[in-house]
């Protein structure tokens, strides 16, 4: 093998079955020029990229320390493992690339706060739980210490690796359930408490909301708009909650709630509330 480009001292561009990939290794690019041989004893990593992301991904590669990839190499391996899953090809490079900068802005004192932190550690639980595995990685190989957010933005990229599942608007997810949250808060008190079973329930009926919305699906559930009046009258206040969750959904995300639908937000309601 020829090297056909030199990204930077540890890392290199050649051609294999007539595709570009990407070498990396400690030193294989120093001191070398295109058209050198390729030091096959000094390969430690292969990448091989779909032409269109490339370019993008040779840039990440100059300015991201081969650090930064064994680190999301090992955080990968843990994620796979814990959930059972594959990770698409491009999460070592998006999350290699929030590392960098992530690290960078810390150096900075220039934190950038994740506003949807609660949502993850509560939708996301498993994946928030890599997050900190990968947060407290970082921290000890790179000797900084990162804030709670970036556990959260970790966890997103987990999320919105996984292959094999159906396609989901993650962050169209959070701002659903962040929506719905606050006004169970401002209309009947309730408050996120991660350790209740019931309030779990709900968030994953949420996420179950979410794809329907996201969807544009209408699910029939057979009994359950028979039961909506009675579960209206044991709460005064929880018919004027759901018309404002309903109107909510449908001004953000142009979906219309079915009497079905909405029984089963106000029996989810009333079991938090103990009900």
């Amino acid at each position: 093998m020829k090297i056909t480009r030199i990204i930077n001292n540890n890392t290199i561009a050649t051609i294999a079955n007539k595709k570009e990939i990407i070498l990396m290794g400690s030193g294989i690019g120093f001191q070398k020029k295109p058209g050198d041989a390729v030091e096959v004893n000094r390969i430690e990593k292969v990448y091989q990229i779909r032409d269109r992301f490339f370019q993008k991904y040779e840039q990440i590669f100059r300015h991201i320390e081969p650090m930064v990839f064994k680190l999301v190499e090992q955080i990968q391996k843990y994620a796979e493992d814990t959930l059972q899953c594959t990770l698409s090809p491009q999460f070592i490079f998006a999350l290699a690339d929030h590392i960098s900068y992530a690290v960078e802005r810390q150096k900075n004192q220039e934190p950038m706060p994740n506003l949807m932190l609660q949502e993850i550690k509560l939708l996301y639980h498993k994946e928030y739980q890599i997050g900190k595995y990968g947060k407290q990685l970082v921290e000890q190989e790179m000797h900084v210490a990162l804030p709670e957010d970036e556990a959260g933005y970790f966890a997103l990229h987990i999320v919105n690796s996984r292959t094999g599942e159906a396609s989901v608007d993650v962050n169209n997810i959070l701002v659903l359930t962040n929506g719905i949250l606050k006004i169970l808060e401002e209309e009947l008190g309730i408050c996120c408490r991660e350790d209740d079973f019931e309030y779990s329930r709900f968030l994953t009926h949420l996420k179950f909301l979410a794809r329907r919305i996201f969807n544009q699906e209408q699910v029939q559930f057979g009994i359950m708009e028979d039961l909506y009046p009675g579960l209206l009258a044991r709460e005064p206040k929880l018919e004027e909650t759901i018309e404002k969750i309903k109107n909510f959904i449908s001004e953000t995300f142009d979906y219309a709630i079915s009497e079905e639908e909405s029984a089963y937000l106000a029996m989810h309601i009333l079991r938090i509330r103990g009900q």
